[in-house]
């Protein structure tokens, strides 16, 4: 290989003086020196790559290269946000026995499944409260900056200085609370397919969850758990409706309550009772209803434009009206696990699966929402 690159550089060399000479065929000179150099290039860089290998062999590097005949398959895995994965978590769950790659996944992990979460999520959603509140899963305790006092913008002269205002924040923190609940099956909920044991599973275990935190968005103690919009102290901008039944006027000094800047996404929050005993027949002084079915969700109520939530959650004779998303975080420091334990129940054959999410709730911007209560309630 040296020789022949000692070749390449005395022809390289002798070039020039063919050049020279009359009659000298340039194209081909042309072409010959671009072939010899690309031959050099190849030796030099070949050479190159032979030294760096006798290096790495000489230093203890080098690559082992492994392959695999029909006797011996490649283990696969399997992410969290697979069918495969999916299926023997849930196989696992249900205590039906599993393959090895299954039983490698499941135990590398023990994740819930990205298919399975989104399902809980989802069905906790369907709860009106729980989709009109800000909802987070943000991991740890997280802090919310609050406007404390905002001054306005000021007009400013040409060539003066604008003047800084006194604009202060405050800030709510949110810990981790753990929420558990537990639900004890017997033995057949093992026969189950794994979609309809899936289907199960969500239903029960995040609609129980859901009430729990509906709940606590409302009437929360902040002691081991969240605080809820109720608590004494929490929400200032109150005020009563008449204690016969709340009227027209009562229910436009609801809304005028509330300041301006809340009103584009505002919901009006009440009871079953006194909604559809006080405001679903309500009219106008004009002798219009206050309160019109959604077209596309019958079910659905707005009053005055409003979209309404009947909540039982809610404290008697009590209407809530405001910005839910900036009146209320919640945040799950630990989105919903599940897991299961036949121990407890080794005696009747029973399974006990749990439910389980860390999370915290407060109120945050206290002016985006008015509380009113029925006058000497």
């Amino acid at each position: 290989m040296n020789n022949r690159l000692e070749e390449i550089e005395a022809r390289l060399a002798a070039i020039p003086a063919e050049l020279e000479q009359e009659g000298a065929d340039l194209n081909a000179l042309e072409a010959e020196v671009k072939q010899l150099k690309e031959e050099r290039k190849a030796i030099t860089e070949a050479a190159e790559k032979r030294r760096q290998i006798l290096s790495e062999i000489g230093a203890g590097g080098g690559r082992t290269v492994r392959t695999f005949d029909k006797s011996e398959p490649q283990k696969r895995t399997f992410a969290p946000d697979s069918e495969e994965y999916r299926a023997a978590w849930l196989k696992n769950l249900q205590g039906k026995p599993l393959d090895a790659e299954e039983r490698a996944a499941v135990t590398a992990t023990a994740a819930i499944p990205t298919q399975t979460m989104d399902r809980i999520i989802s069905t906790m959603d369907l709860t009106p409260m729980i989709a009109a509140v800000d909802v987070t899963y943000i991991p740890g305790n997280v802090s919310w900056p609050i406007e404390g006092t905002v001054n306005d913008a000021a007009w400013v002269e040409m060539a003066a200085a604008a003047t800084d205002s006194a604009d202060t924040l405050a800030a709510v923190s949110l810990g981790a609370y753990k929420l558990i609940k537990t639900l004890e099956i017997t033995a057949d909920v093992q026969a189950m397919a794994i979609p309809a044991f899936e289907s199960w599973l969500v239903s029960r275990l995040a609609n129980k969850l859901s009430v729990t935190l509906d709940k606590a968005i409302f009437s929360g103690t902040g002691t081991n758990q969240a605080t809820g919009l109720l608590k004494s102290g929490e929400i200032t901008n109150t005020g009563t409706y008449t204690a016969a039944g709340m009227t027209y006027a009562d229910l436009l000094k609801i809304f005028a309550a509330l300041p301006s800047k809340y009103h584009p996404n505002a919901t009006l929050v009440t009871t079953r009772q006194v909604f559809f005993g006080q405001i679903l027949g309500m009219v106008t002084d004009s002798g219009d209803k206050v309160v019109v079915a959604d077209a596309q969700s019958p079910a659905k109520f707005n009053v005055l434009g409003y979209p309404a939530i009947v909540d039982d959650n809610c404290a008697a004779d009590t209407v809530l009206f405001g910005d839910l998303k900036e009146a209320y975080k919640l945040n799950f420091a630990q989105s919903p696990t599940v897991e299961s334990d036949r121990s407890v129940g080794f005696r009747s054959g029973s399974t006990v699966y749990r439910a389980m999410a860390l999370v915290d709730g407060k109120p945050a911007d206290k002016n985006a929402v008015t509380v009113w209560t029925k006058a000497g309630g």
